[in-house]
């Protein structure tokens, strides 16, 4: 059952421990919603587009992370249908290969036992272990929620990318990848090469309530990038999303 300890990380993203944070005040981790939003979202049919079902009948959750918790995919369209996310919904979302893991916040009240991850029909093997790792993360990596990092990389002025993806999402992609025999596309590839180099933030860090400690893993994150751009561009050259430098 999902829970969150008195001294587990707070899912804002604060980096403070839950006790210190937004226990007792659980409502503001997510902005206020319709009180049958949890229902909603439950009674979303479940979908097996793509790979869903082969990588979840393959995946021994309970095993990885040490969660009861397992994963509902449901289709993209029909949850932000819902009216719960603030973007305009795509005339032609269902074309594109788009995933996104459900804060677990607004699915809590009505099915503690699940992580609800959104896809489109014509979800990306590179997109499903994407948000998988997310899942594998949340569940028994890091346990940052990814939904609630925003805040955090604002504060800081850090790239949402390293924010969002600490050092044990890097692990869990690159063992999904390998167990599916997955092409990443350029965006997880960049991903993976920070995680085999040791260079995404731990998520100890982003947990951490020193911010001088988290902005110098974001420094040195930052500064390896922007020194290894040569080889970055030809790991990446011709993955699918890869837009070729500016000059």
């Amino acid at each position: 059952m999902f829970k969150i300890g008195r001294n587990d990380p707070c899912p804002c993203g604060s980096g403070k421990k839950f006790k210190k944070c937004h226990m007792g005040r659980e409502h503001e981790l997510i902005e206020p919603l319709p009180a049958d939003t949890a229902e909603k979202i439950k009674a979303l049919p479940e979908v097996s587009y793509g790979r869903c079902q082969e990588m979840l009948d393959r995946l021994d959750i309970q095993q990885i992370t040490g969660s009861d918790m397992s994963v509902k995919f449901i289709d993209l369209k029909a949850y932000l249908d819902l009216g719960l996310e603030t973007p305009e919904v795509p005339p032609d979302l269902n074309e594109r290969s788009v995933g996104q893991m459900v804060n677990p916040f607004k699915t809590l009240a009505a099915d503690p036992d699940h992580v609800y991850v959104a896809v489109t029909p014509v979800v990306s093997d590179a997109a499903l272990v994407h948000e998988l790792a997310h899942v594998l993360d949340y569940l028994g990596g890091s346990k940052i929620n990814p939904g609630l990092t925003q805040p955090l990389s604002l504060e800081l002025e850090a790239p949402a990318e390293l924010i969002g993806h600490p050092r044990e999402f890097g692990k869990f992609l690159e063992m999904l990848r390998n167990e599916f025999a997955v092409v990443l596309d350029a965006d997880n590839t960049i991903i993976e090469y920070l995680s085999e180099e040791g260079m995404l933030v731990p998520g100890e860090a982003i947990r951490s309530s020193d911010h001088t400690v988290l902005e110098a893993e974001v420094k040195r994150s930052v500064d390896f990038l922007l020194n290894h751009r040569s080889e970055i561009d030809q790991k990446i050259k011709g993955r699918v999303g890869y837009i070729v430098p500016s000059q």
